[in-house]
């Protein structure tokens, strides 16, 4: 195909909510050593995202910005020294840094990642699952290094991580303890959870005692309080707060914050997983690139179970 010069591409110039974001026509970028151009299908918004939008993660980073960390798309050109990719590939994957985002209709990316996508998995699905899909399973297998048998509590259930936590907890045999509202109840009971808790209407550390992992996409007071639920060789696994490292130690438990990373091959056990029908990626609302402020306003509203997709096609 002819690769044209110019693309719409959803940018911020200043943060604030998602009334900043804007729909504006831009250069197709061009390729550095080790990437691919391809041309995406799909994106989603993750909670980096609307951390980006608001704030650019405190000044991490600066405007003006296209937002967008994963994708699912067709690989349309590639720099002379990629090996492993060809122009016709069907791939997804995410990228290691929000500088330059995938809420357009072309990303320049490294090959190193990306995976080729397996013809079972559709674009949606694709383009929802690598960056929560990595940061639930490194949560869970990596850093948690849950064992068959033990006790898993997962805060913030029924969002993009949680509910995929949830799974992979339960593949990997263990008791599954959710909290979330009462609304995600039936999804979280369908998904394998052993215990679901409305932690509006209930104490929930007080209810679950103590546990073997804590995987914690929350936050806040719910990072510290979850100390709580901390024994002897427990494990909890922050991914949006800073636990109290020295306390956690005192009651003979570890404490971590993850950053999440590309790992090709654990995206492609995910892959496997899914395609197996072991896991499946909750989809709360599909919407185009042209609707992006209400794909911001739906994520950050707690109302939407699951991922938010963005379809560049449509």
């Amino acid at each position: 195909m002819t690769l044209p010069t110019t693309m719409l591409a959803a940018r911020i110039h200043g943060f604030g909510d998602p009334g900043v974001l804007t729909v504006e026509e831009v250069p197709v970028p061009s390729l550095a050593s080790g990437e691919v151009l391809v041309e995406v299908h799909t994106s989603s918004v993750n909670g980096a995202d609307l951390a980006i939008r608001r704030s650019g993660f405190d000044g991490y980073y600066s405007p003006p910005l296209t937002l967008g960390l994963d994708l699912c798309g067709v690989v349309r050109a590639v720099a002379e020294d990629v090996d492993g990719l060809e122009v016709g590939d069907r791939v997804h994957g995410r990228r290691s840094s929000a500088a330059r985002g995938t809420y357009s209709a072309f990303a320049a990316i490294a090959a190193d990642e990306l995976v080729p996508v397996p013809e079972p998995l559709g674009d949606v699905v694709a383009g929802a699952v690598p960056l929560v899909g990595l940061a639930a399973w490194q949560s869970v297998a990596e850093l948690g290094r849950v064992a068959a048998g033990e006790r898993v509590l997962i805060h913030g259930a029924g969002g993009g991580v949680g509910h995929l936590a949830v799974q992979f907890a339960r593949h990997l045999g263990a008791h599954v303890i959710a909290s979330d509202v009462a609304d995600s109840r039936p999804l979280l009971e369908r998904l394998g959870s052993t215990e679901v808790y409305d932690y509006r209407a209930t104490d929930v550390l007080a209810a679950v005692g103590t546990v073997d992992l804590v995987i914690d996409p929350v936050g806040g007071p719910v990072t510290a309080a979850s100390l709580a639920a901390l024994g002897p060789g427990s494990r909890l696994v922050s991914l949006a707060g800073s636990p109290d490292e020295e306390a956690a130690a005192a009651r003979g438990a570890t404490a971590m914050t993850i950053d999440s990373w590309m790992d090709r091959d654990h995206l492609a056990r995910i892959d496997a997983l899914l395609v197996a029908g072991e896991v499946e990626v909750e989809i709360a609302k599909v919407l185009p690139l042209a609707e992006v402020a209400r794909a911001h306003e739906l994520a950050e509203s707690g109302q939407a179970r699951g991922k938010v997709v963005l379809d560049m096609r449509s």
